[in-house]
């Protein structure tokens, strides 16, 4: 796992030249490579690659990078690990290719050697990358099947710039940074920046299953990997169930492979109790890690510490209350290359992790998604009931009730107003953190004028693709496409990587995904049976304490905090003296939301969220 950046065409012709561009941003992501770190410049200086080392597989100098394909003249940047690069190996031994290291970057560039981009359809793994071909002067930019590894870009015709996170394009220096008012809005609407936008005007995502191809000041983006069609009830294939509990231990067994220790986050819960004991069962009982709280209403770590005795493992808790989170707070904030309102639990225990002399460590990230998670998917259907229930109505009728609906101050009447008027399928009215009224109330007046488009052209493909689906799988398409990408898979990297730990989510393997994505709705949502199609695959590895106790998400007490340990660093926050000093919130906006949670009128989420944002925006340059 690394850190990649580079430079195609020329930014300008004056100083700094590209060479010293592309140091600088790979000096910005030194945090993802520890171990190693190295810049290819193309003859001619129209190409430099740099990277950044965090040792895995093949620890040895060999595995430097960026590398060389001796016989094609390929050179590649690469960020990941490809599971089955030993299987690749022998198939592409028996074609003639020659290996001198036992690196997967190597057999990466000898696969592209042969099959050309055809060969990202064989790559099982979590992979961001981008390959030069001297051949033909191209630079391809490939991003993992369901966006595990980040990617971003900037092209501006005569240059494309990359890197694994945005700071590093923010290091190239390409001209005055500006905010993005989409990006922004996005974020206040879903608590994260919705992928491709970010939060610097013009840097974009990589989608996940894309590659874009730069080729004399073009860039091309193609789809190679999508989420498949569900089948038909008399379709799915006999014994589904074991075909899912097989498929999971293949991903699992899969992800085992290191030259480095590895562990395994373990929150008590289905999904990590899962990963942990299919770890064990396949030979590698690991040292698993927990957050644990003071407060009750929180702790989980009578679970976790049942389910590691159980499974014998050597397990190790971060005991973490608001006097550490204070303490630590600007530390973890700097983490995050895009602000969020989640992913600070992955930092503490990220960095538990590497205390721990670990470099790998398994994540239950993505069970929910896939398996249908109960308290989300609960929402999403019945945003769906009650969207099915008033779209009979005539359009000028739901204007009507969503104008007074909004005229309410309590949550129920706001959602009941996005769903009279929402194109986009009910899950997203679910999963909305500010409405767009309080968007307006919110932020700046010009910047809420720039940012009423923020839509990406994304929402409105997953929109039409979902739309023949059951309302289980609709739930999931959305939950894979947009929440997992956009917050918890961001988050978990630029929080782990801030430490130098690579994190690795076996529920995201994309032939387990298809597999359990393809198959019915019904057979993964029972309202008696948390995530009932993992369990019943799992049914001889999951501990019967562990499915039939009361769900609980895993989060972090930020109320008790946030009333407590953190509450005058919020407070002055909230507290701006001027619209100057406020942008692009608007200061009255700002008081008013502050206030209106300390009257228990809305949740720690808004607030935490605002706060992140204004802090990022501050250490970044984009703020008032």
């Amino acid at each position: 796992m690394c850190g990649i950046a580079g430079i195609a065409g020329h930014v300008t012709a004056n100083e700094p030249d590209d060479r010293v561009r592309v140091r600088h941003m790979v000096a910005a992501l030194a945090h993802r490579g520890p171990d190693d770190d190295g810049v290819f410049i193309a003859p001619g200086g129209d190409v430099v690659l740099g990277h950044r080392r965090l040792s895995i597989i093949d620890t040895s100098p060999g595995g430097h990078q960026p590398m060389v394909h001796q016989d094609s003249g390929l050179v590649v940047t690469y960020n990941g690990e490809l599971y089955n690069y030993r299987a690749l190996r022998d198939e592409l031994a028996g074609a003639g290719q020659r290996f001198h290291t036992d690196s997967d970057t190597e057999v990466l560039l000898a696969a592209w050697a042969v099959w050309g981009v055809a060969a990202v359809e064989r790559f099982r793994g979590i992979f961001a990358f981008a390959m030069w071909d001297p051949a033909h002067d191209e630079v391809t930019l490939v991003r993992d099947q369901l966006g595990v590894k980040p990617l971003y870009y900037w092209w501006a015709g005569h240059a494309l710039v990359f890197a694994s996170e945005v700071r590093a394009i923010l290091a190239c220096e390409l001209r005055d940074e500006e905010l993005s008012p989409r990006a922004l809005h996005s974020l206040l609407a879903y608590g994260s920046v919705q992928d491709p936008w970010t939060l610097v005007d013009g840097v974009r995502s990589v989608p996940p299953g894309h590659v874009a191809t730069w080729s004399a000041g073009t860039l091309r983006l193609q789809r190679y990997w999508h989420l498949p069609r569900p089948l038909a009830p008399a379709d799915v294939p006999p014994a589904p169930v074991s075909r899912v509990a097989d498929q999971i231990a293949a991903s699992v067994q899969s992800q085992l492979v290191s030259d480095v220790p590895i562990g395994a986050f373990l929150s008590g819960g289905i999904d990590s109790t899962a990963i942990a004991a299919m770890m064990a069962s396949a030979g590698a009982v690991p040292r698993t890690l927990s957050v644990v709280f003071d407060e009750p209403s929180h702790d989980e770590s009578h679970w976790s510490r049942l389910i590691a005795e159980r499974l014998g493992t050597w397990h190790t808790e971060l005991r973490l209350t608001g006097d550490d989170v204070r303490r630590d707070l600007h530390a973890a904030l700097a983490a995050y290359d895009q602000p969020s309102m989640d992913g600070l639990n992955t930092w503490f225990v990220s960095r538990l992790a590497r205390q721990a002399g670990l470099t790998v460590a398994l994540s239950g990230l993505g069970g929910d998604e896939l398996f249908a998670g109960y308290d989300g998917f609960a929402r999403a259907l019945r945003a769906e009931r009650v969207a099915n229930r008033v779209g009979v109505l005539p359009r000028f009728m739901r204007g009507a009730l969503a104008r007074v609906a909004g005229a309410f101050p309590n949550e129920g009447a706001r959602k009941l107003g996005q769903l009279l008027t929402s194109t986009l399928p009910p899950y997203f009215t679910s999963r909305r953190l500010f409405a767009p009224a309080q968007v307006a109330d919110l932020l700046s007046p010009d910047v809420w004028r720039r940012s009423n488009d923020w839509e990406p052209d994304e929402f409105a493909s997953l929109t039409a693709f979902t739309a023949p689906l059951d309302p289980i799988n609709r739930a999931s398409a959305c939950e894979l496409s947009t929440y997992l990408v956009s917050t918890l898979l961001r988050d978990t990297d630029q929080m782990a990587m801030a430490h130098g730990l690579e994190v690795r989510v076996p529920f995201l393997d994309p032939d387990l995904v298809s597999l359990v994505f393809a198959l019915p709705g019904a057979l993964k949502f029972d309202a008696r049976t948390p995530k009932a199609l993992l369990v019943r695959a799992l049914a001889d590895k999951l501990p019967p304490e562990v499915v039939d106790r009361p769900k609980r998400g895993f989060e972090l007490p930020f109320q008790h905090w946030l009333q407590g340990a953190l509450r005058d660093e919020m407070a002055s926050a909230f507290a701006p003296k001027d619209s100057a000093g406020a942008w692009p919130f608007n200061p009255a906006g700002l008081r008013a939301l502050w206030a209106a949670y300390q009257q228990g009128q809305v949740g720690w989420a808004r607030v935490w969220t605002v706060y992140v944002v204004r802090d990022w925006l501050a250490r970044h340059g984009l703020a008032g």
